[in-house]
């Protein structure tokens, strides 16, 4: 992989690259703007993109998305871009029209430009928007789902007859198996409490190292992706039972073609939305600490 460089026909030795190099790559020395060590540079781009002349020259990153930034009037209103971040709710009542491809590939376009930690950029996704190819994984997953709730309840009954007192996990669990009994009737009567009818849906996946910021870095990624979704005119919601039946099985992540040593932490619905909500969502007081 190539490092960055300076081009030093348009360097004017500012100094602006060196002072927002997060890794210190770059340093000003005997009068240029010197490369220290390549090889800890994660190619964040921040020394092109603060650089007036573009002097920075970054190989592994496309030259054609560094666009000039936008400013003034480009920048969206603070209130209005709260009220828009507002209007966003779980929909769950789906028209039956199909989502077009390039929507899709706009919705990725914004998770892909979501931070990650240390810029690793890992997050993969799965698009379903198929109808047989939905049908295949909603029916994968409830079969998952049941045998998790039969395994749960199996547990739940061991502990109570061993008198030992039940941990703290598995009571958590024992809250969807009411949840998901529901969800097996309806589907059996053509009814999808899964995914709601909606036409697609898009699971963010990534093979894991290490890191608390891999788990935090899918939802930033996801909840881009859902605000343009919104822009769009589309609806989502998130879906948790999905991730609990794909982790849950080796089957379901093959089918959809997800390595086995990934994990896919955030999965949610799309489709254009067959409800207008006439207000914006309320929530409770946020609860701050001022220091």
């Amino acid at each position: 992989m190539k490092s960055v460089w300076i081009d030093p026909d348009r360097c004017t030795l500012c100094g602006l690259c060196t002072e927002v190099c997060v890794r210190r790559v770059l340093q000003d020395k005997d009068g240029t703007i010197a490369v220290t060590d390549p090889a800890r540079c994660i190619f964040c781009g921040h020394c092109k993109a603060v650089c007036p002349e573009d002097a920075p020259q970054v190989p592994y990153l496309r030259a054609e998305e560094f666009v000039p930034a936008p400013s003034g009037g480009d920048i969206p209103d603070p209130d209005k871009l709260l009220a828009f971040m507002r209007s966003r709710r779980s929909v769950r009542i789906y028209k039956k029209t199909p989502v077009e491809r390039e929507k899709i590939e706009k919705i990725i376009q914004a998770g892909r430009f979501a931070p990650t930690g240390g810029n690793r950029q890992h997050l993969e996704y799965v698009v379903i928007n198929t109808p047989e190819k939905l049908a295949e994984i909603r029916d994968k997953s409830m079969e998952v789902l049941e045998a998790q709730a039969d395994g749960i309840e199996t547990a739940i009954i061991k502990h109570r007859d061993s008198g030992k007192t039940m941990p703290d996990s598995l009571l958590l669990a024992s809250l969807y198996v009411d949840s998901w009994r529901e969800l097996f009737r309806l589907h059996r009567e053509g009814i999808d409490r899964l995914f709601y009818d909606a036409p697609a849906v898009i699971i963010s996946h990534f093979m894991p190292i290490g890191g608390a910021s891999e788990v935090v870095d899918a939802g930033l990624s996801s909840m881009q992706m859902v605000l343009m979704a919104e822009a769009l005119g589309l609806g989502t919601c998130f879906c948790g039972f999905l991730v609990i039946a794909v982790e849950n099985s080796p089957d379901l992540k093959e089918a959809l073609q997800i390595p086995a040593g990934h994990v896919a932490p955030v999965s949610f619905m799309l489709g254009y939305p067959d409800v207008k909500y006439e207000r914006l969502v309320s929530r409770r007081r946020a609860r701050v600490t001022w220091l």
